[in-house]
């Protein structure tokens, strides 16, 4: 498979629409759907910075690739671990669902903010490079001599994975099954470039909270 700016740049074309129609939705149903809805959004936002990271490396522009290499992992390291807990959390009525994904907020947060911050200020803790047509973003993390790079990746996917397994919502459920599809296809045949690669795929799958706000607002609809 082979990624490029044209790649990230479609697909944040087409997000871009599809996150403002599923604000337009949340707004009409209600607005506890509100942060899930905001999601496709936010991918496009951050698949059309890494289309200019592809700009900046194909350019040999490091001052461009440097800049949007860390608006990308802003979104990667950080937004996303706290973000996806935070909508389902938000949507959650049942008191012990909602600690425990107050709690996988706060972990998120946490551990996103410790990865995020040291790339972001130390200019040599990031380097990003293209390997097998995807891009590899370099780092080095705080957590580097005191867990290995699987154990860390294991614990984001579970913080994302298991937020989305949390909500009683088939539908949510069925998103998150796909999202953990997704992150085992990425380690299967995208090793080297699993920030990336995943991005770009759970990017892809959230066009499906198009469909999952439609459902809802046609159900809610019927029930009137």
């Amino acid at each position: 498979m082979c990624f490029s700016a044209t790649a990230s740049f479609t697909v944040a074309a087409v997000l871009f629409p599809a996150g403002a129609y599923c604000i337009k939705i949340a707004r009409r149903i209600d607005n506890k759907w509100m942060p899930l809805a905001i999601c496709p959004m936010a991918f496009s936002i951050q698949q059309a910075i890494e289309g200019i990271v592809w700009f900046g490396v194909n350019s040999g522009n490091h001052a461009v690739t440097a800049a949007a290499a860390r608006g990308f992992l802003f979104f990667s390291h950080f937004f996303w671990l706290a973000w996806v807990p935070f909508c389902i959390y938000w949507l959650e009525s049942e008191l012990w669902r909602r600690r425990l994904l107050f709690l996988l907020t706060g972990i998120g947060l946490l551990f996103g903010l410790l990865a995020f911050l040291s790339s972001f200020f130390i200019t040599d803790w990031l380097s990003v490079e293209v390997v097998g047509n995807s891009l590899e973003y370099n780092l080095v993390l705080i957590y580097d001599g005191i867990a290995n790079r699987t154990v860390l990746r294991g614990i984001y996917g579970l913080i994302v994975v298991s937020a989305l397994f949390l909500s009683p919502d088939w539908r949510i459920r069925i998103f998150g099954g796909l999202i953990l599809t997704s992150l085992i296809v990425t380690y299967l045949f995208f090793a080297h470039a699993v920030i990336s690669v995943w991005c770009f795929f759970a990017a892809t799958l959230s066009t499906l909270i198009v469909v999952i706000l439609e459902m809802e607002r046609r159900r809610q609809f019927t029930h009137q």
